[in-house]
């Protein structure tokens, strides 16, 4: 405080004091901030400083009036209750006012960088030796996230170059950036940038340039059969001018001379580069094979087309060892190859099949051997036991002639035992009878008996819902409960099936149940609706799931849009039906839509594909004939079952005229159709181990 200050307010007291009857009036001589200095190392960051006034007797002044007040803005600023932020690098002094009186505070801003930030350019793709379309920029921060200029930064990277026009050092709002040019190896590249003590690392993908060179791969200098395909598909790698590998390249594949044929032409290259034709098969002679890329020099290929010599060898390729139910033909025909001396199959043979042992029959017996020197029987049937089959040529000095098959006939052994738990009249009874027939001809052989107890209520409650007998027996190889009984009224619902119980090994289905609306039996062809929803009851579209048997692979429940089975047994017996034409998707298509709600996906064949066959989510026209295909048996082969493909109705597959919309014209949506029960596991002594709940 200046001196004539302070002797004023000394006489001023003095003079009040001599009158003797004027009160003490406290005025502020001294402000002390606390604390005196602040240090910040980020922009943005606040400090609160305190300020104590006191008067002219050194007593405090707590409600004295401060101000406070800074004198370099760019570096600190202070509020009217002595909060200072900090705002830029620098020095600055904090004054608090109070009357006449005022007190300091010293304020340091020097920034400390945080975090350098890949603010723009990670992660772009770009062709080899090419500069990325985005530069890579960085930003310095400090604790508060705000930008630091002025530092200088160092880019590197291992591959490509780098170039940094802008300059290296940050700007006001602490960027820096740098053009980068990749390398010229494909894959993962990586540059980085370090600067205050940070670093950030920036990648990009490089891709391959475009074709700059073919070679070929695998398929060269071969012999094959005249007629026939070569063992090994042609196929050639396809590199670019750095020697990278290149995905995704058009490759065309054409005869140039021999006279063969190829298919798969056009193929394109796979992440290894490599791309194969589909076969090639060759005429007689001298062949050659041509592989062209856009960009690139074509590549050859030869091949020598051998004229069969005389026959040597029967071969067994297909049909051996089986076992089929009795008064049907086998699943597979047997096959047998006819070979010359070299291996290479011989055309133009006639084969002969006769049975040999068990009593059998066979259709087509004499056959002739195609290109590929094989020739098939038509159809073997088998009766019980052991079963044999000749199959022979008239050439002599050929090894195993006549050449012998086995087979094992056997009697049909599963068993569906239907219980009713309301009353139907003899002729519905019947329906269920003729179903479970059915079903009992097209599955032959025993699942594990299994032996139960499980108390009525606990049936009503997890299963039928009705009041049911206690269940003590063991059970061969299923029983289903058939319910008759007011559901929903006319249409909407026709019938609800599905497993109540099923083994914990394989997982077949041992307890079942069937309810049928009473408003719908005489509206619908009632027998089509009860085999359909038997099946679900065996496992169709019931135990396919991941919890069980992972047949179905994309299910709509996990977010699918092309859900499909996926069981070696179906997907043969889809090509057998005509699938191999099939292009709208991964093979076997399951229901993935257009059925209200949604309940038939993911459990029944697509509608939209095929069409009338009994499994689809939709019932046919009236007097529309359901087919049970053997695509439906053969999936159920897949579940485990032994199954007999020749008990399937007659069906196959029409592209041409698949519907635009599932359940076109007048098929009726069998909604939601599957019981979504509890459904439990029981062991091979029936102890019970599990219940799998619905999803």
């Amino acid at each position: 405080m200046r001196p004539s200050i302070r002797w004023f307010i000394v006489a001023f007291v003095a003079a009040a004091a001599c009158k003797g009857t004027e009160p003490f009036v406290p005025v502020a001589t001294t402000v002390t901030v606390t604390p005196g200095t602040i240090s910040f190392t980020a922009v943005g960051a606040a400090q609160t400083l305190a300020a104590t006034v006191l008067d002219q007797r050194d007593n405090a002044m707590p409600n004295a009036t401060v101000t406070w007040s800074t004198n370099n803005p760019s570096v600190a600023t202070v509020g009217g209750t002595g909060i200072v932020t900090s705002t830029g690098n620098g020095s600055a002094q904090i004054t608090a006012t109070s009357g006449l009186a005022t007190g300091h505070a010293n304020v340091d801003v020097a920034q400390v960088s945080s975090a350098l930030l890949k603010w723009n350019g990670d992660g772009q793709t770009g062709s080899v030796g090419t500069a990325l379309p985005t530069a890579l920029t960085a930003k310095l921060i400090d604790g508060y996230g705000s930008p630091i200029a002025g530092v200088a930064v160092t880019w590197m990277t291992i591959t490509g170059s780098l170039s940094t026009p802008g300059g290296t050092i940050t700007d006001g709002n602490g960027l820096v950036s740098a053009n980068w040019t990749l390398g010229t190896t494909s894959g993962s590249q990586q540059a980085t940038v370090t600067g205050g003590g940070e670093t950030a690392a920036f990648t990009a993908t490089a891709n391959a340039g475009p074709p700059a060179s073919v070679v070929v791969q695998a398929g060269d200098s071969q012999r094959a059969a005249q007629g026939t395909p070569v063992p090994v598909r042609p196929a050639v790698q396809v590199r670019d001018q750095y020697s990278n590998l290149v995905a995704g390249a058009a490759v065309a594949f054409a005869v140039d001379s021999g006279g063969g044929s190829v298919t798969g032409a056009n193929p394109t290259t796979n992440g290894s580069g490599i791309a194969t034709v589909g076969s090639w098969t060759v005429g007689t002679g001298n062949n050659t094979l041509i592989a062209t890329v856009s960009g690139t020099g074509p590549v050859k290929f030869h091949a020598t087309g051998v004229v069969p010599g005389a026959p040597k060898q029967l071969i067994v390729t297909a049909g051996n060892g089986q076992t089929g139910l009795i008064g049907y033909a086998l699943n597979v025909p047997p096959a047998v190859e006819v070979v010359d001396s070299e291996g290479f199959p011989v055309p133009n043979k006639l084969v002969t099949f006769a049975v040999t042992g068990g009593g059998g029959s066979v259709t087509g017996d004499t056959m002739t051997t195609g290109t590929s020197g094989i020739a098939t029987v038509g159809s073997w049937t088998v009766q019980l036991g052991a079963n044999t089959l000749g199959a022979s040529i008239p050439d002599a000095g050929v090894t195993n002639n006549p050449l012998s098959f086995t087979a094992t006939g056997a009697a049909p052994d599963y068993d569906i035992s239907i219980r009713p738990l309301t009353t139907m009249s003899p002729s519905r009874r019947a329906v269920f009878d003729s179903a479970a027939a059915h079903w009992e001809r097209l599955i032959y052989g025993d699942v594990p008996d299994i032996p139960v107890n499980i108390p009525g209520d606990t049936l009503k409650k997890y299963c039928t819902g009705r009041t049911t007998p206690t269940l003590n027996e063991t059970i061969d190889d299923i029983v289903i409960y058939a319910i008759l009984d007011s559901i929903d009224g006319p249409g909407k619902v026709l019938g609800r099936a599905g497993p109540c119980y099923i083994r914990s090994s394989g997982f077949q289905p041992v307890i079942g149940v069937m309810f049928f609306d009473t408003a719908d039996v005489a509206s619908f062809p009632f027998d089509v609706v009860v085999t359909h929803e038997m099946g679900h009851v065996i496992g169709f579209g019931t135990i396919w799931g991941g919890r069980f048997l992972n047949l179905v692979v994309g299910p709509t429940t996990q977010g699918g849009t092309d859900p499909h089975f996926v069981g070696p047994q179906a997907l043969a017996a889809f090509d057998r039906i005509g699938g191999t034409g099939y292009t709208a998707g991964a093979k076997v298509p399951v229901e993935n839509c257009c059925t209200p709600g949604g309940g038939s996906n993911d459990a029944h064949w697509r509608e939209a594909v095929f069409g009338d066959e009994l499994m689809t989510s939709f019932l046919g026209a009236t007097g529309v004939p359901k087919p049970l295909s053997v695509l439906t048996v053969a999936s159920m082969g897949d579940e485990g079952y032994q199954v007999n493909y020749a008990g399937a109705d007659a069906f196959s597959l029409t592209f041409a005229a698949l519907r635009a919309q599932a359940g076109g014209g007048q098929a009726v949506p069998l909604v939601d159709d599957i019981l979504r029960l509890p459904i439990g596991v029981v062991d091979a002594r029936g102890r019970f181990v599990q219940w799998v709940m619905p999803r």
